[in-house]
């Protein structure tokens, strides 16, 4: 079964409604959306996997280790990691998802092809980078794929900073 493809207005999950597409195909494994939260008004980032990345066996088995995946990545406490709002198996398509905090701004791979960085720039990148691994390393975990694609340079909250690093991909 193949990620499922969804149309702006669609309802997804019974809670989110889509705005537009973001993002699909590639390395990623399935397909990232602009949705809207019902219950809260709030934008988010909804990526749907592909179905066959649950792993061979039981079907309960296999999303009883997307669920704990999810979980993983939600605990870790840190501003440098993308914050999981929701996850499941969508019951209709098979499709299992996440709902994350929407970013706005570029992956590091887009950034590092315009050209090398100053250095106070790279420092600040490896700074944040390393929260951000120290915290999922205290709360356990190990990011498996850390690349510049997983690596992203989100616009602050924040005044006076250029941009807050975000490792996706952590779950």
């Amino acid at each position: 079964m193949a990620t499922p493809r969804l149309e702006a207005g669609a309802l997804f999950a019974g809670e989110l409604t889509v705005v537009r597409a973001l993002s699909s195909g590639g390395d990623s494994g399935g397909s990232t959306y602009v949705v809207e939260q019902k219950s809260t008004g709030s934008q988010r980032a909804l990526k749907l996997l592909d179905p066959e990345l649950l792993g061979p066996g039981e079907p309960d088995a296999a999303r009883a280790r997307f669920e704990h995946a999810a979980h993983a990545g939600a605990r870790v406490e840190s501003d440098h990691v993308v914050q999981v709002l929701d996850a499941g198996v969508d019951a209709a398509t098979g499709a299992p998802w996440l709902a994350m905090e929407l970013l706005r701004g570029e992956d590091l791979a887009s950034r590092m092809a315009r050209g090398p960085e100053t250095f106070t720039t790279a420092r600040e990148i490896v700074t944040q980078l390393c929260h951000a691994l120290s915290a999922a390393h205290e709360a356990g975990l190990v990011h498996r794929d850390l690349r510049p694609q997983n690596v992203f340079l989100a616009a602050p909250r924040r005044e006076g900073i250029p941009f807050t690093v975000k490792v996706l991909g952590l779950g």
